[in-house]
């Protein structure tokens, strides 16, 4: 009964449920945000290798490990974000030539600076080092694994534009989506993180030592 398709499924379905409760309670107080979004994409990744379950206790145990390491990351994310917006909208607004090609630059900017955000939280969450070398493998795997930057680009993107004109979307997002986005986007992460790093089993599946086989 237990490997029945619809009980994994419905399994499934429920930690998805959980996870996104979880997420968006610790997003609430948005200073802890990005040691939740950390959490979540630990939770998720490790959910494609070594199964479901154990969804709070794998967040917790990330969110305290990642904590005071993500959380200044993520204040200067915030503050940088509402410079750049600040200065694309300056520039928008000056209606000359060096103007727009001053906008061009800053939207690069921008541009560059997403997909490196989009790659920081997975990586903080699954490698262990110093916040600076983190930042700089977040951008390498960025840049050196374009093709699935580009997926992940357009699957956030539709998701974002989905939610900006449709209510039911919204619904979806606060109900179970941001889980499902993350662990939708964890399998394209997992799958560039195992070329890089040696496997780690999840403490709470397997016993110290009596890992089953890769």
């Amino acid at each position: 009964m237990s490997d029945s398709p619809v009980i994994a499924f419905l399994n499934k379905m429920t930690d998805l449920i959980l996870l996104n409760i979880i997420w968006l309670l610790c997003c609430l107080p948005i200073v802890t945000a990005g040691a939740a979004t950390t959490a979540a994409y630990y939770v998720s990744i490790t959910s494609i290798r070594c199964g479901d379950g154990y969804v709070v206790r794998r967040f917790f145990s990330s969110f305290r490990k990642n904590f005071w390491q993500v959380t200044p990351v993520w204040i200067g994310i915030l503050l940088c974000g509402v410079i750049m917006a600040v200065d694309m909208l300056f520039w928008y607004r000056q209606g000359n030539a060096f103007g727009k090609g001053m906008f061009i630059v800053s939207g690069v900017v921008c541009f560059l600076f997403l997909i490196w955000v989009l790659w920081l939280f997975p990586v903080f969450a699954k490698l262990d080092g110093r916040t600076g070398q983190l930042a700089k493998n977040a951008a390498a795997f960025a840049v050196g694994y374009l093709p699935y930057t580009a997926i992940l680009l357009v699957i956030t993107g539709v998701v974002i534009y989905a939610n900006l004109v449709s209510l039911v979307a919204n619904s979806i997002m606060l109900f179970i989506g941001f889980a499902v986005l993350f662990y939708v986007q964890s399998f394209f992460f997992y799958r560039v993180f195992m070329n890089h790093i040696d496997e780690k089993y999840d403490d709470f599946d397997y016993p110290e030592n009596t890992f089953p086989d890769k």
